[in-house]
């Protein structure tokens, strides 16, 4: 028979049991001092401060104010002789096409005869004028009218001297009944009353032709080439006027086959609407005025032309200050100014379900002279600031499952809290609620240990079905 053992030799002693709690409890103090300790370069505290909220956006550069040069000569082709280089920066008065003239300077010889001959045309008809102008005076005031002052005076002689003997015949009658005087000497002085009446007679009529007739349809004929004259001298005029103003206009159109540049800006060549396959001009092309030869824009004077994206349209105003950066010239620093918002949303017509966008135009305050139209540039808009903000890294911020999340650094582990943000910049973001100054926040998102209190500041337990891949939060893209 075997011999028992007292149970007072496998008692474990209390204070054992003591230690070995002890040991249990550092062991998972550690395990979670382990597992709530983070980089320090990983994180980022939240604090306040001033803020200059942007809105970026991307665009291309276009002149404020292009010139088209085309040829002056309407309706007629000139060859090209000379050409400013394309690229070339001019100024004001600098040359850039010339055209061929020779057909122009033998129009001009041409014209240039044509006013010597029309001048000649009007000296003769002008001398002609007088000469009728003095016709009808003569008629009016000379000849004709001492004629017809003639006339009158002949017909008052004769009224006279019918008179005179009319009285003399009254007086002799008694004479002839006395007997002092013979029968014959009465019939003497009657033959010469008869005679008398019949020269006034026929002195009235002549007189009545004269004033009536004769000197009135003079003095029309008279009037009538005068006038004639008048509207002669006038044609002749207006042609030689006509024969001037072309030859102003051959002048002219000969002063305009130079053309040089209104603007400073880059020449640049438009396209030979004659060529086939489609060219840029060239020396010896033939051109009509439809033909654009030259475009100037004017590259110190550009404009942005960007979009906005309907979510953020309300954001932007006129105005707005905006600095812009050129991609061809990585260190250089636009200033400019938000010239005009567009009213109606556009989409792509090969994507109409996609973001509807507003067009947006920046105008830059100066720009140096290297810039070129089309080029890719970028403008941050200032659209708001703040002088006493709650501050975080927006890399800080993550988009899950819809909603934005901060992950704060707690003793017990780190929390994923809900946030609401408001203006952002380049690097920071604005906190409008869900964070306090001063707490600690990731830098990057944690993935599986994201964890949110509970009410009563339980701490949920942690699935590890929650802790896969699809739980890591998208980095926060500010629109």
């Amino acid at each position: 028979m075997m011999e028992r053992i007292p149970n007072s030799t496998f008692r474990i002693p209390n204070f054992a049991i003591g230690i070995a709690a002890i040991i249990v409890c550092l062991l998972a103090g550690s395990a979670f001092w382990r597992r709530t300790a983070v980089d320090p370069s990983l994180t980022a505290f939240v604090r306040k401060g001033p803020l200059t909220a942007r809105l970026t956006t991307t665009g291309i550069l276009r002149p404020a104010q292009s010139i088209t040069y085309r040829s002056p000569l309407a309706g007629r082709e000139a060859e090209i002789t000379e050409l400013a280089p394309e690229g070339m920066l001019v100024n004001e008065g600098d040359l850039l096409v010339r055209l061929d003239t020779t057909e122009l300077q033998r129009e001009l010889e041409r014209a240039q005869q044509e006013v010597r001959q029309s001048q000649l045309e009007v000296q003769v008809a002008d001398i002609e004028r007088r000469e009728a102008e003095a016709a009808l005076t003569g008629v009016s005031e000379g000849e004709g009218a001492l004629a017809v002052a003639e006339t009158r005076t002949r017909l008052q002689l004769a009224d006279k001297k019918v008179e005179r003997l009319r009285l003399e015949y009254e007086q002799l009658q008694p004479l002839l009944e006395k007997g002092f005087i013979t029968r014959d000497e009465l019939k003497k002085t009657a033959d010469e009353l008869e005679q008398s009446e019949e020269e006034a007679a026929l002195t009235r009529k002549r007189a009545e032709v004269v004033i009536k007739l004769s000197h009135p349809r003079e003095s029309q004929r008279a009037s009538l080439q005068l006038a004639q004259k008048q509207s002669a001298l006038e044609n002749t005029r207006a042609k030689a006027q006509d024969a001037r103003a072309r030859l102003a206009l051959l002048i002219e159109r000969l002063e305009q086959c130079r053309i040089y540049a209104r603007r400073t800006g880059l020449v640049v060549y438009e396209e030979f609407l004659g060529a086939t396959p489609r060219r840029k001009i060239r020396v010896g092309d033939r051109v009509t005025g439809s033909q654009g030869l030259v475009t100037i824009p004017e590259v110190n004077r550009m404009l942005l032309e960007a979009s906005v994206s309907e979510a953020e349209v309300h954001r932007v105003r006129t105005g707005l200050a905006a600095v812009v950066r050129v991609e061809a010239f990585p260190d250089l620093r636009l200033s400019g100014r938000v010239a005009r918002v567009g009213s109606l949303a556009r989409s792509s017509a090969d994507r109409p379900f996609e973001d509807k966008r507003f067009d947006l135009i920046v105008e830059l305050d100066s720009t140096p002279a290297e810039l070129r139209p089309e080029m890719s540039a970028r403008a941050d808009i200032v659209v708001g600031t703040r002088s006493d903000a709650l501050l975080l890294p927006i890399t800080a911020i993550f988009e899950r499952q819809g909603q934005l999340v901060a992950h704060v650094v707690r003793p017990y582990g780190i929390e994923a809290r809900p946030v609401d943000v408001g203006e952002s910049s380049e690097a920071l973001v604005e906190i409008v609620s869900g964070l306090t100054e001063g707490e600690t926040v990731m830098l990057t998102d944690p993935g599986h240990a994201v964890v949110a209190a509970a009410p009563g500041g339980k701490i949920p337990a942690v699935d590890r079905a929650q802790r896969s891949q699809a739980d890591r939060g998208r980095p926060y893209q500010p629109r």
